[in-house]
């Protein structure tokens, strides 16, 4: 089993390598293939239908949980179990097509593009999308599942990686050829058709025991499995409205055709993400073994230590990147887009913020406390739309203004609120716990004065106050963490200049 999980590693690995390269690869491509009208289309539509996949996905997380629950000790009932879900998703499906079609005949497609684009082809283009996840798609994304329990989810894997490379050449294709969207979405099912057959094929020689996967199960049982898998496909919903929701927004307010600068500028500052989550997805095992020894004095250094890592990495990163990120940005998009810094400095600003409380939800999503993950992202969504149309008028302005805003109120107020139940705090370490935001407010100063042109001596004297609050941080940590701290950097220094 070791040697599989160290296989599952190595593709998870090359499965992130490959999502940069995508999309450092396709945006220049797409860009130069495409006008931007088109282009912010294609982003519009596709979270769209990213959206409307969250109740089939939801679906499959909740079967693929209870196979791997029961398959080992009641083999015969996860038959079933595959079999019935196999015969709901025909229902996911119609009910999926059915989403697009109502909102279509409301208008509501109409709202989210520019005036010049037809929504009928729109339209035409999701369902066809979504007619592939019913035909075969999400059938193969529910057999999948079965690779878990057994140690193969490295085959998973595999197959993730082939298939966002053929993603990528189906979009480089029609970009190059200069056919139009309908008849990209048709080159899609088509081409991912003929790939979910071959894995099928695969699936059924690597598990030949579950085979044929409709032979047991009813329509009747698998109705109320995906009942229950609702909760799930909430969940996914709102994990999704924080990206796709967001495209969308920017889409009804400044345009489609803003979409292709506001995705390019966003892969930039998303390099961040990464790197956030290089350094806490290892500390989660921990935090959840401090948890159950009730050390919280420890959970609390591990949240220190990941605000001082991250923070001096990413803050001194970014005010770097002042230097060179234009210049970079062209060369990338070809000059295709102009680079827009009061867009890149806002973005940079609401994703530090975000990255603060991050640590936190995973936290508390380690230790099951699901009513504060799904508070967080109700509440984040919710001030993030209504503050969004409240200042419409203001367009891109007002959106960032909106981003920001919701993401202050959830990190400054609501997850801070939990964190002071859980942990015991004195009114002087209460302050402390905010350091990594208070080290944002000079950075948010020298990106604001960067923007107005001001001098280079006024940015760096700035930057004094940020190397301050840093320091003051990692002296929070306690001396064993800042011993393995040191260890970690220097290995990885040595690593770097081998």
């Amino acid at each position: 089993m070791s040697k599989k999980l160290y296989k599952s590693f190595g593709y998870k690995g090359l499965q992130i390598i490959v999502l940069i390269l995508y999309s450092l690869l396709l945006i220049p491509i797409l860009l130069n293939y495409w006008d931007l009208e088109v282009y912010g289309a294609w982003i519009a539509l596709y979270a769209f239908f990213n959206l409307i996949q969250v109740i089939e996905l939801g679906h499959s997380v909740y079967i693929g949980n209870e196979f791997n629950r029961i398959v080992h000790t009641q083999k015969e009932k996860a038959k079933v179990l595959l079999g019935s879900a196999i015969r709901a998703n025909i229902l996911v499906g119609v009910l999926q097509l059915s989403i697009v079609f109502i909102l279509f005949k409301l208008g509501l497609l109409r709202y989210l593009l520019d005036k010049n684009i037809d929504d009928r082809e729109i339209a035409i283009v999701i369902s066809i999308l979504l007619l592939y996840r019913m035909c075969i798609g999400s059938f193969r994304g529910i057999i999948v599942k079965t690779l878990n329990p057994f140690g193969l989810i490295y085959k998973a894997f595999q197959f993730s990686l082939v298939e966002k490379i053929l993603e990528f050449f189906i979009l480089v294709v029609a970009a190059f050829s200069g056919i139009s969207l309908i008849k990209l979405a048709i080159l899609w099912f088509s081409a991912k058709f003929v790939y979910s057959f071959v894995i099928l094929i695969k699936l059924k020689y690597l598990q030949p025991e579950f085979f044929p996967w409709w032979k047991y199960g009813s329509f009747k049982f698998g109705f109320n499995n995906f009942k229950k898998s609702l909760p799930f496909a909430a969940s996914n919903f709102l994990d999704r409205l924080s990206n796709d929701g967001i495209v969308l927004v920017v889409s009804a307010i400044v345009g489609t055709s803003f979409l292709p600068l506001f995705s390019a500028t966003r892969t930039l500052v998303n390099f961040g993400l990464k790197i956030s989550d290089f350094f806490l997805s290892p500390m989660v095992p921990e935090m959840i073994n401090y948890y159950s020894m009730n050390k919280k004095e420890k959970i609390l250094d591990i949240l220190r230590s990941f605000w001082f890592v991250s923070g001096a990495i990413l803050i001194t990163g970014f005010a770097i990147s002042l230097f060179f990120i234009e210049d970079l940005f062209h060369i990338w998009t070809n000059q295709k887009l102009q680079f827009n810094l009061g867009l890149y400095s806002a973005l940079v600003i609401i994703f530090l913020v975000q990255n603060f409380g991050k640590s936190l939800v995973v936290f508390y999503t380690s230790i099951n406390k699901t009513y504060v993950v799904l508070i967080t992202s109700i509440l984040r969504m919710s001030l993030f739309f209504i503050i969004a149309f409240s200042l419409k008028q203001y367009q891109l302005d007002g959106v960032l203004i909106s981003l920001l805003i919701s993401e202050l109120i959830v990190v400054t107020f609501w997850l801070p609120f939990n964190a002071f139940k859980f942990f015991t705090f004195s009114f002087y370490k209460k302050i402390y716990f905010f350091l990594y935001l208070i080290s944002l407010l000079p950075l948010g100063i020298i990106l604001y004065l960067n923007y107005l042109g001001k001098p280079l001596w006024l940015l760096i004297c700035l930057f004094v106050p940020i190397v301050f609050l840093i320091y003051f941080q990692y002296k929070l940590i306690s001396e064993n963490t800042r011993r393995t701290i040191s260890e970690k950097l220097k290995k990885l220094a040595i690593f770097v200049s081998n």
